[in-house]
């Protein structure tokens, strides 16, 4: 065997080798990455339900308590998703699309005080997550010059007005979002 025969096949090996090596690199990344966005996407259901009920449980507080009364919470941040708060209802809701099953798609879960739904899209495996919390005994007066849906870092003020609604005499709790 010559030399520049020696040279081609060597550099015939290290081509086939390159080549292999780039696509087990490709068969790990392509396994890998939707287990990473699963994680990622049930690492902010998780963050998010937290959320929920800090919010919840600020605006439970403040009606215990009575007219004056407040709560703030800071910062809180929505960083995926939307977050929707309902005027003149009590219903807190986050919603956010994913590619990740997380739950059994169109049955609803109760977890505590929170509700939370998959839902099936009309594009081929991609969901929508609904997280809320809601109450029939309180109604929220929204005081921002933000309109929902919010994402982003906001402060929330919770307060007590003393104010009750006219029909069923619920508290009006006012949520201050700067």
């Amino acid at each position: 065997m010559t030399s520049k025969e020696r040279k081609g096949q060597i550099w015939i090996s290290a081509v086939l080798f390159i080549s292999l090596g780039i696509v087990i690199i490709s068969l790990i990344l392509a396994a890998a990455i939707p287990m990473v966005n699963r994680i990622s996407d049930k690492n902010t259901v998780v963050r998010t339900k937290e959320i929920l009920l800090k919010v919840d449980d600020a605006i439970k507080t403040v009606v215990n308590e009575g007219p004056g009364s407040q709560r703030q919470l800071d910062p809180l941040i929505i960083d995926r998703g939307e977050l929707h708060i309902t005027n003149n209802t009590y219903k807190i809701r986050w919603l956010m699309e994913t590619e990740a099953d997380l739950m059994e798609p169109n049955i609803e879960i109760v977890e505590g005080n929170i509700k939370q739904r998959l839902n099936t899209t009309i594009v081929e495996e991609v969901y929508e997550i609904n997280l809320w919390v809601e109450s029939d005994r309180i109604n929220i007066s929204l005081n921002t010059p933000f309109t929902s849906p919010f994402k982003g870092e906001y402060i929330i003020t919770v307060k007590h007005t003393g104010d009750f609604t006219a029909t069923d005499d619920n508290p009006i709790i006012e949520l201050k979002v700067t």
